[in-house]
């Protein structure tokens, strides 16, 4: 905010959803439409409570719980570091099978998954948005 012009850079915070359907409490943080793969790592699915967690390219991206939400706030800073997928440590509630399979998302035309606005630089100092046209092929 007090930033010379040259200095300022958009805020870059990992992406957060929650809702609740039917009874179900849903919360995510990251991006899993990026996902090549998905491991459940903590309860099942069967039971309608677990926590699934989303990798792309062997790199942690994305987390999801349905009713298992407790343990969600220990991936932000996992998915903000980029930590490797599938996850090697052990969880309560850990199913005995907790093997990556396809994510299943479709193939996006482009990584940014159609935003409008494309963050480039490493750096905080060297970070720019530039707004696309998403009516581009």
């Amino acid at each position: 905010m007090v930033s010379g012009e040259t200095e300022r850079w958009p805020h870059l915070a990992v992406p957060k959803f929650w809702s609740v359907q039917f009874g179900t409490e849903i919360k995510s943080v990251g991006v899993p439409s990026v996902a090549d793969e998905v491991a459940i790592v903590q309860g099942s699915v069967g039971s309608r409570r677990f926590l699934a967690v989303y990798g792309y390219k062997g790199r942690i991206v994305a987390a999801v719980a349905f009713n298992q939400n407790k343990w969600l706030d220990f991936y932000e800073p996992l998915i903000d570091q980029a930590a490797p997928f599938p996850p090697s440590f052990h969880h309560i509630d850990e199913p005995e099978d907790a093997q990556p399979v396809p994510a299943g998302f479709q193939p996006a035309a482009s990584p940014t998954q159609d935003a409008t606005v494309v963050v480039t630089g490493h750096y905080p100092n060297e970070r720019r948005a530039r707004l696309t046209d998403r009516r581009l092929p």
